[in-house]
């Protein structure tokens, strides 16, 4: 149960990795399978030239293409932008996150077991700003010391009602600065339990209910 007590970072324990650290290595891995991707079309590209029997090396075209397509987009989720905040299903934004995370240099080996419990529903936030949340909690469940990772696969548990959709981070490490603000961007704010580290939204549904509230309307479904 959420303690309800703010997400603090005490000298004594060790602190998540900054989005500058973070995003800086995650481009580190993206530019090596930008690379990879490449190669692979300059080495089918010199096979065409020579008129390779075994197959048809243009048929893997479209195969690469897609690859390169599938890196760019990722690459497009790591700027800031100048957004306004947007109706998002959280797990399709987690989706992305675990897609970026993957090509981070040191912990793309680290699997996540992500759990949904309940119904959690839609969620209003930039965009970029909860990629950007996402992409760092799971970096703080795969990093080492995380407290799910004394018992196999990092820890990651998504819970949601009418009223708030939360996700559980099993972790001892403290939020850096820039997840605090991060969390408060996108309309939530981080707390602690004992053993994980816990990101409150306020579901679309209830937004809509306050903002009806006040104006002075009747609440309506």
């Amino acid at each position: 149960m959420t303690s309800g007590t703010p997400a603090s970072q005490p000298d004594h324990e060790a602190v998540i990795d900054d989005w500058s650290t973070i995003s800086e290595e995650l481009i580190q891995g993206l530019v090596h399978a930008l690379n990879n991707r490449v190669a692979a079309l300059s080495a089918f590209v010199e096979l065409a030239r020579l008129g390779d029997e075994e197959g048809d090396p243009l048929a893997v075209l479209p195969t690469e293409i897609a690859q390169l397509h599938r890196v760019n987009a990722l690459f497009a989720l790591l700027p800031e932008r100048k957004a306004d905040a947007e109706a998002l299903d959280l797990r399709a934004v987690l989706d992305d996150a675990v897609l970026l995370h993957q090509h981070h240099p040191r912990l793309r080996g680290e699997q996540v077991a992500m759990t949904f419990e309940g119904a959690p529903g839609a969620v209003r936030a930039p965009r970029w700003a909860l990629v950007r949340t996402m992409v760092m909690l799971l970096h703080a469940a795969k990093r080492p010391g995380a407290a799910a990772q004394e018992h196999g696969a990092a820890a990651l548990r998504v819970r949601g009602d009418d009223t708030a959709v939360s996700v559980h981070v099993a972790t001892v490490a403290a939020p850096s600065a820039d997840l605090v603000a991060l969390a408060e961007r996108c309309g939530g704010r981080l707390t602690r339990t004992t053993d994980e580290l816990v990101l409150t939204l306020p579901s679309l549904r209830e937004l809509r209910r306050r903002e009806r509230e006040a104006r002075g309307e009747t609440a309506q479904s």
